[in-house]
């Protein structure tokens, strides 16, 4: 039993240095890398709020609350067209994240690859420096 907890204890200590590690090897490089992922990804998602509500200006008939009723189908019946129209929008606002998650996964991939992307993620995160780091890359560019 003894033998047991001393592995365990030290399977937790190994993993526990693995990740202090892990965070003290990013670099400023890694958290200007993060900071255009968030950028680029934020480019493509702030779109999808004025696309929508150009949709629904262009649409006769519609009105933004109308819109937000039928997208939280709160039980007031939808007409044929209203159902179309909540069907075509919501594809173009899936067209427009899946864009996003796909420059996300792309640059992740091949600017800073899984392992890191991943441990600058979880520091920026967990706020402190890395958070404060990123975000004032992020407010050079902007």
């Amino acid at each position: 039993m003894r033998k047991l907890t001393k592995a365990l204890l030290m399977a937790f200590f190994v993993t526990f240095g693995a990740v202090q590690v892990q965070a003290q090897d990013l670099t400023d490089q890694d958290y200007k890398d993060y900071a255009v992922i968030l950028m680029a990804q934020e480019a493509i998602t702030e779109k999808i709020s004025p696309m929508v509500n150009d949709l629904i200006e262009k649409q006769e008939g519609m009105t933004g609350k109308r819109f937000q009723e039928l997208r939280s189908n709160s039980g007031d019946p939808a007409q044929d067209w209203e159902k179309q129209f909540l069907n075509l929008v919501n594809g173009e606002i899936k067209k427009k994240q899946d864009a996003a998650k796909t420059v996300l996964n792309t640059l992740a991939k091949y600017s800073l690859g899984a392992a890191k992307y991943n441990a600058v993620k979880k520091a920026y995160a967990q706020g402190g420096t890395a958070k404060a780091k990123v975000d004032a890359f992020k407010a050079i560019v902007e």
